[in-house]
């Protein structure tokens, strides 16, 4: 399972959320997924004054990964 970070700005507002999912998503299961956050008011939405347009959305995603622990291999740290 792998989480994903999403994003949703633009029009004077913010959202930040944390998805699951089994596969690596498509464009259209995150923007549904995000549809059915905020239809569920799950989403949260803040208003946002920025450097964002105003006349459309922005949605980015990114893969969160977990950092190990550094493991000691002959000498050096990785």
């Amino acid at each position: 399972m792998k989480n994903y970070k999403i994003r949703l700005f633009g029009k004077g507002i913010r959202g930040e959320h944390i998805l699951p999912f089994n596969i690596e998503p498509t464009q259209e299961q995150i923007e549904n997924a995000v549809t059915i956050l905020i239809e569920q008011g799950i989403m949260e939405l803040k208003l946002e004054s920025g450097f964002h347009r105003k006349d459309c959305w922005t949605l980015t995603y990114e893969e969160l990964r977990e950092e190990k622990e550094k493991q000691l291999v002959l000498g050096t740290f990785i």
